[in-house]
């Protein structure tokens, strides 16, 4: 499984975990397509980082959406961007470029006309606004 399938999946997990109002993976029984990465580190990593920091993932993510309310962000889009934001902050092996990238690839297959540009500019807020990394 290639790295971008992992970070994939690994959303698709989050969507589930937001679906399911539980955000420790550990919990969630997620669908059987899934279960597959949870033996990946990489995606193993990344979800015990939104266990164990989503408030603070979700306040980076809407502090750069012009206000925006978490109920006006697709659940798709939300799920790319905490995956993306948790590994922007906390993921020191994963340069943020390809973060954004590999995000705006994601709203791009998931979302609508529009996401991809939305994690684009959301992402590009919060690079810049933590651009002292």
């Amino acid at each position: 499984m290639t790295r971008e399938e992992i970070r994939e999946k690994t959303m698709q997990l989050v969507y589930q975990m937001d679906i399911a109002e539980e955000f420790d993976y550990e919990k969630l029984s997620p669908i059987d397509e899934s279960l597959s990465v949870l033996s990946k580190k990489q995606a193993v990593n990344v979800l015990e980082i939104i266990r164990d920091h989503i408030s603070e993932i979700d306040e980076t993510i809407f502090k750069n959406t012009s206000n925006w309310s978490p109920s006006r962000i697709a659940k798709a889009d939300l799920a790319i961007l905490r995956t993306a934001v948790a590994e922007m902050l906390f993921c020191e092996d994963v340069p943020r470029s390809v973060s954004i990238n590999e995000a705006v690839e994601l709203g791009k297959k998931y979302g609508d006309e529009k996401s991809y540009a939305f994690i684009n500019s959301v992402l590009s807020k919060v690079d810049k606004a933590n651009d002292a990394w």
